[in-house]
């Protein structure tokens, strides 16, 4: 990578809420995100020893860990620093997908670092974490109606003439995930954002 060097591993969290009510809703694009990885590589989660599953592979020398939190949106950062204390990775690099209300359907945005922006997942992460300065993917579900409440809307499922959006979204997030393993922050927000 040209700003620095590889790290040995890359820890991808996708955020999502746990059971099959929420499965197909806007607020599980992290989730959406990693099974997509997982079926792209055949891999198999296998569940942690917290509240999280994960998978692993290697991508060009690199160890690529997807990690699943089993909280609840607002309580993913336990899930992240459950790994971080449980599994003790060394030398890694981290990136937490989600989905983003600030974003039009379909609009992806890579970020080295940056702020919560209202996100309650990614405002847990940073909490728990106690630093904001890792990579984040955000996934554009739209701003949802005028007056609509947003804690609601996210958790609506997306509607049938949305899915074909969602599908070409996750596979360019997907896409950017692993360009940036490659080739590092600025070429994959040069490609992908936008």
């Amino acid at each position: 990578m040209a700003e620095r060097e590889r790290a040995r591993e890359c820890l991808l969290f996708g955020l999502g809420n746990p059971g099959g009510r929420y499965e197909r809703t806007r607020h599980n694009l992290g989730w959406l995100l990693l099974d997509l990885l997982v079926a792209r590589h055949d891999l198999r989660y296998s569940a942690g020893r917290g509240d999280y599953f994960f998978a692993r592979y290697e991508l060009e020398g690199t160890r690529v860990s997807l990690v699943k939190p089993t909280t609840y949106m607002n309580l993913s950062g336990r899930a992240v620093r459950q790994y971080m204390a449980i599994e003790r990775p060394e030398d890694f690099d981290l990136v937490v997908a989600a989905d983003d209300v600030n974003l039009p359907l379909g609009r992806l945005r890579f970020r080295p670092k940056g702020s919560a922006g209202g996100h309650n997942g990614l405002a847990s992460v940073i909490e728990m974490l106690g630093r904001d300065d890792f990579a984040r993917i955000r996934m554009g579900v739209g701003p949802g109606p005028a007056g609509a409440d947003l804690a609601d809307y996210v958790l609506e499922e997306f509607g049938d003439e949305e899915w074909e959006s969602v599908d070409t979204l996750l596979v360019r997030a997907a896409d950017a995930f692993e360009h940036w393993i490659r080739e590092g922050s600025e070429k994959t927000m040069t490609r992908f954002n936008g």
